[in-house]
């Protein structure tokens, strides 16, 4: 796309999430935010959990949670296979009654090299990032 604008796709497992024409967009990633614009260098890297958002070509920006998986762009398309996508207008706010000051405590237990550490990670991650969409 010449026009100043490149095609956003974001799927999980249950397909095609979010399909757009983006001015802007910034993903979480393994090595923090990582902001893109139109013609931006080829790119991958791994997706974290978080709040993701990007700007549409009409100029509204609008926010996904992303949890895990690859992020590539490449030929002005920015494409995300993430784990799993939460979308604000079917927000699974379950996870918010869970207690995160516990998992803390049980993350701070663990090695960094004990696979349950990544796992409870990425709850509280998680859980951080539907509160902020969720605005509790």
């Amino acid at each position: 796309m010449s026009d100043g604008t490149f095609q956003l796709k974001v799927f999980s497992g249950r397909g095609l999430e979010v399909e757009a024409v983006a001015l802007s967009a910034c993903v979480p990633s393994e090595s923090g935010e990582l902001g893109f614009l139109p013609n931006h260098c080829e790119y991958v890297g791994l997706l974290s959990t978080g709040i993701g958002e990007y700007r549409a070509g009409d100029g509204v920006s609008r926010r996904f949670i992303a949890s895990g998986g690859i992020v590539t762009f490449s030929n002005n398309v920015l494409t995300l296979l993430a784990d799993t996508v939460d979308l604000p207008d079917m927000l699974d706010t379950s996870p918010l009654s869970e207690d995160v000051t516990l998992l803390k405590a049980q993350l701070e237990g663990l090695s960094l090299f004990d696979p349950e550490h990544e796992a409870l990670s990425q709850r509280i991650a998680r859980i951080e990032a539907i509160r902020s969409l969720a605005g509790r």
